[in-house]
This record gives C-alpha cells, structure tokens and sequence, in this order.
C-alpha cells in the first residue's frame, strides 16, 4: 500500500522541467539555460503578488505565467503561449490521470464522479468552489464558481492561461471513458475566462440515455 501510494504522488507530481525543455526544443537556443535564468529571477517576481492565497500554489501557479512572460519576449505571444499549453496540457494531464485514479481503479461513470469530487477536495482544484447540479446514473453536472486560476492569472495579467487549465479539464473528461461518457459545457464559452459566472461541467452516461 505504501508503494502505491508512493507511485500515485511520484505520477501526480510530473517533471515539468523536462517536459517544458523537450516542448521548447526547436523554438528556443538552450532550452535548459532559459528554464535556469527564468527560475533564478522567479523569486523577485513571486514576491509581488499580494493574493491571500495559499504559498504553494502561487509558487506553482505564477511559475508557468513567468515562464510565458519570459518567451514572449522571445518567441512572441502567440507561439509562447503554444508552447506553454503543449508542456502545461501534457503534466496536468498526468496530475488529472492520478487524481482520477485511472491506473489503481476501473473506469466507470460512478468513479468518474467520486474521484473528481475527491480531487476537488483535495487536489490542486481545492480552491476553488463547485456546485453540484446534478448527480444521477445517466448525468453528472457541476458548475465552478470560483477559479483561483482564473484569479491569479488575471492578477498578473495573462488571464488567457486559464483557459491551458479549461483545456487540462476538458483532455481528462474526453478521454476518460470515450466510448461510453459524453463531455460537454452545455453550449459553447461557457466558463469564467469567457466572461460567465460560472464554468459548465456535464458528462453523460452513453449506456443510460
């Protein structure tokens, strides 16, 4: 039990720097030395946000929009925030892949619900607020209220990196059981970074339509 346990936190914690020197090579001269300079001058970056927000999460968090401030400058916004996106999408996917239990436990519509409910409990999404809708055999709804990601990306100014985030929810409800579950945000823009009051979740059971 304590090697899976170990397994689960060593999957749930991806080398980002690795992904991110692999997604940057071909864009950038010495992707290793750009990762090395930006995480040497986080520190004074860092220490101007004011949030009342926990500490880790804003080292973590602030660390991705320094990386996307830092390759604007060279590589442009557009192709910065692609780059971001693909090494961003890829650990959080991983992050998602363990908090939903994909490898230890079955996929099934009812583990789907209790395994996101427990990382919104206890994962990096604990900050944020969610409303349960609707919780049956054929559909499970919830709406986010609150997005801290939201809120300290727009603090600094890049609030279209929330919307890499949206993307890591929507690879982990696609792909969890695509033969049998629906994901869907009940029509289109319909999320906080698109100017909502609230993001849309819904993924229904195929098998109980």
């Amino acid at each position: 039990m304590k090697a899976l346990k170990t397994d689960i936190e060593n999957i749930a914690k991806p080398a980002m720097s690795l992904i991110l020197i692999g997604v940057l090579k071909g864009y950038i001269k010495n992707p290793l030395g750009f990762i090395i300079k930006s995480k040497l001058s986080f520190g004074k970056f860092k220490r101007n946000i004011g949030l009342d927000l926990p500490r880790d999460f804003i080292d973590s968090t602030s660390f991705i929009a320094w990386l996307y401030i830092q390759l604007k400058m060279k590589v442009g916004q557009e192709k910065a925030f692609e780059l971001i996106r693909a090494a961003v999408l890829t650990s959080g996917l991983a992050v998602q892949q363990a908090n939903f239990r994909n490898v230890e436990d079955s996929r099934c519509f009812e583990n789907l619900k209790k395994y996101q409910q427990k990382a919104n409990n206890e994962g990096s999404t604990k900050l944020n607020t969610m409303e349960i809708i609707e919780q049956t055999e054929s559909r499970y709804e919830f709406r986010v209220t609150r997005c801290v990601f939201y809120e300290l990306f727009s603090y600094l100014k890049v609030p279209e990196l929330t919307s890499i985030m949206c993307s890591i929810d929507n690879a982990i409800f696609n792909t969890y059981l695509p033969e049998k579950l629906i994901f869907h945000r009940n029509g289109l823009n319909n999320t906080i970074p698109q100017g909502r009051k609230y993001c849309e979740f819904v993924i229904e059971n195929k098998e109980k339509l």
